[in-house]
């Protein structure tokens, strides 16, 4: 994914999404962090996208068959980047 600060190269993303709407979040940014961040919680889901809750930073995705696609806080398509650079696609 893209970054949007100076000193970074990138961030890696994954998500993984379980059983009684958990989510655990892996984020991790090129070039300033060794290891990635890792958060735990539940997520909603209404329509098409799913949101995290406070500890995921209210993180928004679109639900496709087999990726999602991170959206801004208003649940918008971000700005920051190339479209595809936001996809996470389904392992």
């Amino acid at each position: 994914m893209p970054c949007p600060t100076i000193n970074c190269k990138g961030t890696n993303m994954s998500i993984t999404l379980g059983e009684g709407k958990t989510y655990s979040l892996s984020v991790q940014d090129k070039g300033r962090e060794d290891k990635p961040r890792i958060f735990e919680g539940t997520f909603f889901i209404k329509d098409t996208v799913i949101t995290l809750d406070a500890e995921g930073d209210h993180l928004k995705f679109r639900v496709y068959d087999d990726s999602l696609k991170k959206l801004d806080k208003f649940g918008n398509p971000e700005q920051y980047g190339p479209p595809e650079g936001y996809i996470l696609k389904k392992n």
